[in-house]
């Protein structure tokens, strides 16, 4: 962890839930971000602690959608960590199914509050001159998780901050993968699960 309390910025924070038994394995950035230890086990009522009152019951809603509804999703809401920070996250993922039943859900979630936003505001204002592949690499998230073009952006942005690379070279790294055939999959939003992942994993 950080010496600010929070999980380090090039740790990512990745989730998966077995639907079968209702267990949760979470990242340790995950896990600190919801002050819990790594010998915690994480649960869902951990989830809606933390969360803003008023985002609890959509959420709530949604989860529950996704464990009888396979395919991507995405979802963006507010909580408070334990030191009092309030965080904007997204959740993109895949809900997963064997037969006709939903068996797993993972997926990433990335922080997009303004701290981030602006830690990162030079990156973006060198970035003009790239401008076509970043509009491309956000384009695949937004297609893929079905969300906005801010929030396609802001999680480049993140990723930028993260990994201390120039935003440039994260749209890059997305698009070049996006036509090699090693990503190659059925399911496109496992592709670009996959993609950001290897991106997390990356020296």
């Amino acid at each position: 962890m950080s010496a600010s309390g929070l999980p380090a910025a090039d740790e990512a924070m990745t989730f998966a839930y077995d639907v079968t038994t209702g267990v949760w394995d979470w990242s340790l950035p995950l896990r600190e971000l919801h002050g819990l230890e790594s010998s915690d086990v994480p649960t869902t009522d951990h989830l809606l602690q933390r969360m803003v009152p008023e985002d609890c019951p959509i959420m709530l809603a949604r989860f529950q959608h996704h464990l009888t509804h396979p395919g991507p999703y995405s979802c963006t809401y507010r909580m408070v960590d334990p030191r009092g920070h309030h965080h904007e996250l997204v959740f993109v993922g895949q809900s997963e199914a064997t037969g006709d039943r939903v068996t797993r859900l993972y997926g990433l979630v990335v922080d997009i509050t303004d701290e981030v936003r602006e830690r990162s505001a030079a990156a973006v204002a060198a970035s003009a001159e790239h401008r076509a592949t970043i509009e491309q690499a956000k384009g695949a998230l937004m297609l893929s998780f079905g969300v906005g073009e801010d929030v396609a952006f802001s999680m480049l942005r993140t990723y930028s901050n993260q990994h201390n690379l120039k935003l440039t070279a994260v749209a890059e790294f997305i698009v070049r993968r996006l036509t090699d055939p090693e990503f190659s999959r059925y399911d496109p939003v496992r592709c670009v699960l996959d993609i950001l992942m290897e991106l997390d994993l990356a020296p």
